[in-house]
């Protein structure tokens, strides 16, 4: 039986390719059903763990699939938006490179070690989304202010992440 908190977590994995086919979806009015979907699929990042600790309900499957669901989303969106020249090519790499950074850290540590999200990279998150979904309907100078901020916390906290847990490397 699969539990509340995974369904909401696989629902990103089934909703990103349903936004990218409306984010590039030539009449303009769509793009806005991809926002749409694209926030409902970035509140099920909250409410996920949120319901899997009230529900006593976390899992080992809960706990690999939500980073990946949400990398799947932020980039797979972005991947069109920088296909479509929505969003700028520097910010999928920085945010690319801060992703493999930060899983190959992950997959590294020793066993038993555990590397919790820090709060800056929650706001990282937050800020990812709000860059991509910006992106997705906006143009100018808004999605560019966002873009700069959120990759400065992606930089930031992925020198956070090094800084903190390259003691607990299994070498």
């Amino acid at each position: 039986m699969i539990k509340w908190a995974d369904g909401l977590t696989f629902s990103r994995v089934l909703l990103t390719p349903l936004i990218a086919w409306f984010w590039l979806s030539r009449p303009i009015s769509l793009h806005w059903i991809g926002l749409w979907l694209f926030v409902a699929a970035g509140l099920t990042d909250v409410a996920d763990g949120r319901i899997a600790r009230h529900l006593k309900q976390t899992s080992r499957f809960g706990s690999y699939v939500d980073p990946f669901a949400d990398k799947l989303l932020v980039l797979g969106s972005a991947t069109v938006l920088v296909f479509d020249h929505r969003l700028q090519v520097w910010w999928f790499l920085v945010v690319l490179a801060r992703e493999l950074a930060v899983s190959t850290l992950r997959s590294v540590l020793k066993p038993g070690s555990s590397m919790p999200a820090s709060r800056v990279a929650k706001w990282k998150t937050l800020t990812q989304m709000v860059t991509v979904g910006a992106a997705g309907v906006l143009t100018g100078s808004v999605p560019l202010g966002f873009a700069i901020l959120s990759a400065g916390l992606t930089v930031w906290t992925g020198v956070e992440y090094v800084v903190n847990f390259w003691p607990s490397i299994d070498a």
